[in-house]
């Protein structure tokens, strides 16, 4: 569909990919299929999917102490790492520095932003992988991803 000439995705298509993320299977697959496109994105996979999990926690009324504990994770992890570059995803540095900022925020959004920004970015790989799935049998598509990350392994040498 397309709205002032830009590609707008319909809200089925958005649903579809959200329940991929939240697939275990899917989402690894999916995973796989971005580390080959770039290199934060393998990243933006499991930082959505570690906010997911912070969420419900916050909605499942747990204590505070927890789920501080898991806000502070998710920022060592993926927004101020130990290891280099410390932003390990693909979010704009203002974001990084509000979420760091507001890191004893224990509500639900303290990541929404990033979080919304990494799902724009990993949707537009979407339509890509749905096709490579559509051309293989299940079984076969984590092979052929391996097949292609050797292949540009070797293209890199």
């Amino acid at each position: 569909q397309h709205a002032n000439n830009k590609c707008v995705s319909s809200s089925s298509e958005v649903i579809a990919f959200r329940k991929a993320l939240l697939n275990p299977v899917t989402a690894n697959e999916f995973q796989r299929f971005v580390s080959l496109q770039g290199d934060l994105l393998e990243n933006g996979v499991l930082f959505w999917q570690e906010v997911q999990k912070y969420k419900d926690l916050c909605h499942s009324h747990c204590d505070d102490a927890t789920i501080q504990k898991k806000i502070t994770a998710i920022i060592d992890c993926f927004i101020n790492s130990a290891i280099p570059p410390a932003l390990q995803i693909d979010i704009p540095m203002e974001q990084a520095k509000k979420i760091l900022e507001h890191r004893r925020d224990l509500g639900p959004y303290i990541f929404r932003e990033a979080q919304m920004s990494i799902f724009a970015l990993l949707f537009k790989f979407w339509p890509k992988f749905c096709k490579l799935q559509s051309n293989l049998a299940s079984d076969k598509i984590l092979l052929a991803l391996e097949r292609r990350k050797g292949k540009k392994m070797q293209k890199k040498e």
